[in-house]
């Protein structure tokens, strides 16, 4: 998922030292069997095989061992990937790809030339915007004023739509609700109890990442309530930040190392049972930090893993709550809605089934089962701004097994989702479509289906 290909450049032993001196043993466990084929979206489209995981693997081991040089033909592959780690979902011999692109597009990002334009993006986006919260909040105020003027619906309700580059057209579906305040600093170290006066069951710190932290505020709040409800007491670390993934993704991992040592400072001092996340992204980040410091002392790296240990995604932490949960008041009016499956959730954090579950057997509520719920729906952090014909492309396959799923269903008005970047893209999709549906993250919908 990182930035646009660079130019050729030669590969050096400088290069080939990097990749031997960053554990790329596990890389010997592909053994090509191509189970990984079929479920990758990237070569589902392309059908080449060095768009499929299996050729991405033989393209890191060529680096890795020397055979290669550093070239768009190497380059272009890496680049497209999504990074969704479906392929570990089926892969029988446990090869860990997503640590293994991870640490290569790492490496890379020292020895590929950048243009101008991503040298820009890169310092504005990874390295200024995502680290700032004063500076997220304030770029949040703008874009709400902007939504405010009615320009985003001008731009993709009317024929402007068709004179405009369609690129900058879907960005303006893309478009979040912005809030333009900072959850974390409105709620900071306020220690939020549980809703009924009993011993509460343990305390939980709440994650509100970055974007999410000043844009669809319902989320977060939502998500208060229902750990309250579920007997949890419950933080908001005011000095965290945001979890490192989208720097991780496109290679800035000295970035994603400070942000992960900035995690650990708000929320290991804190004696947290739980470290809750409600994105799937930030979740999985959250959940794999020592792959950030591989030359960490054993003690060190313990204390990364301890920290992982209490992170868990809300959908999944909830869903084991089944005895306080049956004893709330719960809506019975009937609802119709489909669940898609977030990539980080399913196959980087194999959370799938307890979400279903908990959705599902709510009161009320029927669950409609959506066909290849498991595919990524082609946000991947900002993939869709970076690799935006492709990604439309597995939208586009996305929106049509949810057309389809609605006619079998006409009833169903909701579709659920447990990621903030799977929302964006899958409301965007919708909407472009005309589909009669709206786009919700789960949290929001459970917690409106409680009665105080």
């Amino acid at each position: 998922m990182t930035m646009e290909a660079s130019a050729p450049a030669k590969v050096n032993s400088e290069l080939t030292n990097q990749f031997r001196g960053a554990k790329f043993d596990n890389i010997l466990k592909c053994v090509h069997c191509g189970l990984c084929l079929d479920n990758c979206p990237t070569y589902r489209e392309l059908a080449d095989e060095k768009d499929s995981p299996r050729g991405r693997l033989s393209l890191m081991r060529g680096l890795w061992e020397g055979e290669l040089d550093l070239n768009p033909d190497v380059i272009a592959p890496l680049d497209r990937c999504l990074d969704c780690r479906a392929c570990e979902s089926v892969c029988p011999s446990g090869v860990p790809y997503g640590e293994l692109l991870e640490k290569t597009r790492g490496i890379l990002m020292d020895h590929r030339k950048q243009s101008f334009k991503e040298r820009l993006a890169r310092a504005f986006l990874l390295k200024g915007l995502f680290r700032s919260t004063s500076a997220l909040a304030t770029t949040s105020q703008l874009l709400r004023l902007y939504t405010w003027t009615g320009i985003p619906k001008l731009i993709t309700g009317s024929f402007i739509s068709r004179l405009l580059p369609r690129k900058f057209v879907f960005s303006q579906h893309l478009l979040p609700n912005f809030s333009g305040k900072s959850f974390k600093k409105r709620h900071a170290d306020v220690l939020h109890a549980p809703t009924r006066t009993e011993t509460p069951k343990e305390r939980v710190g709440l994650f509100s990442g970055c974007i999410l932290d000043v844009s669809e505020a319902e989320i977060h709040e939502a998500s208060l309530t229902l750990l309250r409800a579920a007997r949890y007491e419950v933080v908001v670390p005011g000095d965290q930040g945001c979890c490192g993934a989208l720097h991780v993704h496109n290679g800035e991992r000295n970035t994603a190392r400070e942000l992960a040592e900035k995690h650990r400072n708000a929320f290991e001092p804190r004696k947290l049972d739980r470290i809750v996340t409600n994105a799937a992204g930030c979740g999985a980040q959250l959940k794999e930090l020592h792959h950030l410091f591989p030359e960490a002392p054993e003690n060190e790296i313990g204390r990364w893993k301890e920290l992982e240990n209490k992170t868990i995604d809300l959908l999944e932490l909830i869903a084991s709550e089944t005895k306080v949960l049956d004893q709330l008041n719960w809506s019975s009016e009937p609802v119709t809605v489909i669940y898609d499956a977030p990539c980080h959730l399913m196959h980087a954090q194999g959370v799938d089934a307890n979400p279903r579950r908990l959705i599902g057997s709510r009161s009320g509520v029927k669950l409609v089962p959506l066909p290849e719920s498991h595919w990524c729906c082609g946000s991947a952090g900002i993939y869709n701004l970076v690799q935006p014909e492709l990604a439309g492309s597995v939208l586009q396959r996305k929106i049509d097994s949810i057309h389809e799923t609605i006619k079998a269903h006409p009833e169903t008005r909701i579709l659920l989702t447990a990621n903030p970047g799977c929302l964006y893209q899958i409301r965007a999709g919708i909407n472009q479509a005309g589909i009669p549906l709206e786009v919700m993250h789960s949290a929001v919908f459970l917690a409106g289906r409680l009665k105080t």
